[in-house]
């Protein structure tokens, strides 16, 4: 799999509720992410490795590994495709 970096200068975020919510500030597009996406989000700041993030994820929420694989990877191209984030 593989690295994916935030784009910290691309985005605003705030915590709403418990979920956190980033506004794209060019384009003025969002993202609420909570539970795992939310988590897999948190992980980047420790980790860019993907396949790293899946195996907490997996861990954590008792989850196949093609499954997560799968779902991980989704989840990081919509990141990308929204402007948050870039494949390193």
């Amino acid at each position: 799999m593989a690295r994916l970096l935030k784009l910290p200068e691309s985005f605003s975020a705030s915590t709403v509720d418990g979920d956190l919510v980033m506004i794209h500030r060019d384009a003025g597009r969002f993202f609420a992410l909570k539970d795992v996406g939310l988590r897999i989000w948190e992980e980047l700041d420790r980790t860019s490795d993907l396949e790293e993030i899946c195996r907490s994820v997996e861990q954590e929420y008792a989850v196949a590994a093609d499954a997560c694989r799968r779902e991980v990877g989704t989840f990081a191209d919509q990141l990308v495709e929204a402007g948050f984030a870039r494949f390193a």
